[in-house]
């Protein structure tokens, strides 16, 4: 059976994340960026560091033929009801997520990467992320509740399953949300609650479910959305982390896994209203800057790939 990238699985993320989007330019060649990445794949396990690689769709065809099917890049979705919220799509090539309690280490090792792409690809973005208390989003609710229980069950949740296109890894949803933590703060706690649906001190889920709460929207359910009555289909699992800019911006940097991406697809269609379901009121308070999708391969497949 492949081997799927050992970050992924990993619920015990070092403080210190960094995310890195970049893309090729004109010019670029594709056997240097294949030595580049393969040198900071080695550099990272040198340190203990945590990698996951993610290609987008245009990259990983030309790296490999192990393909899984059902992948699509990233587009922006708009609500339909006039709100003018919507999920901004920006699909690069190429995912470097690294985690590691050293940050000092994280940053050296990225920097050396950038800098060996610099003629072949370009920067998109990068954000640096913190673990806050435990495991808080900054609005102060709990942060991954939702994921699978037990933990052992997130490789069948996230993992493509043996005999199939891109066995061994994994589809990403990487995302950006930017929060009017001023505004959110100013709710009263019981209408916070109805928003996320679950409750604040301990991520209870709420018996009854508001229309328009987050967990409405993605939880989902053989049969009604986010019905307790029913078994859960098509799980996620997460490894999201705040983020603090230093003009004040603040928010959540979401990072999903799913052996298919429908799912992940699904998930932000409901949130945004986009096929007629309520759209879900925390986009009144958060809202993508950035997102992409990504695919994980498998070690094997990245043994292969790169070499």
């Amino acid at each position: 059976m492949p081997t799927p990238q050992p970050a992924i699985l990993n619920r015990n993320m070092g403080e210190h994340q960094w995310y890195v989007h970049l893309s090729r330019i004109d010019g670029a060649n594709l056997a240097t960026i294949k030595s580049v990445v393969q040198k900071l794949r080695k550099d990272c396990a040198d340190k203990s560091i945590n990698l996951v690689l993610g290609f987008g769709p245009t990259l990983l065809k030309d790296l490999t033929q192990d393909i899984p099917t059902d992948f699509q890049p990233f587009e922006t979705i708009k609500s339909i009801d006039g709100s003018g919220r919507e999920a901004k799509g920006t699909q690069e090539e190429l995912l470097f997520w690294m985690n590691s309690p050293h940050k000092d280490q994280i940053w050296k090792i990225q920097w050396d990467a950038r800098q060996a792409l610099k003629a072949h690809m370009k920067v998109a973005r990068e954000t640096m992320t913190f673990i806050y208390g435990a495991s808080l989003d900054m609005t102060g609710f709990i942060d991954g509740t939702g994921n699978p229980d037990p933990k052992e069950r997130d490789r069948e949740v996230a993992i493509v399953p043996d005999g199939q296109p891109g066995a061994g890894g994994s589809f990403i949803n990487a995302q950006r949300w930017v929060h009017d933590l001023e505004a959110w703060e100013k709710l009263p706690l019981a209408e916070q609650e109805g928003v996320f649906g679950r409750t604040k001190a301990d991520s209870t889920r709420l018996d009854k479910q508001p229309a328009h709460s987050h967990l409405s929207s993605v939880e989902l359910r053989q049969g009604a959305t986010a019905d307790a009555s029913k078994p859960k289909r098509d799980e996620i699992t997460r490894r999201s982390t705040p983020y603090a800019f230093h003009d004040g911006t603040v928010g959540l940097y979401f990072m999903a896994f799913c052996k298919s991406q429908a799912p992940l697809r699904e998930r932000l269609r409901a949130m945004y209203g986009v096929d007629g379901s309520v759209r879900d009121k925390l986009t009144d308070f958060s809202n993508p800057a950035s997102g992409s999708f990504y695919f994980a391969p498998s070690i094997e497949t990245l043994d292969a790939a790169l070499k």
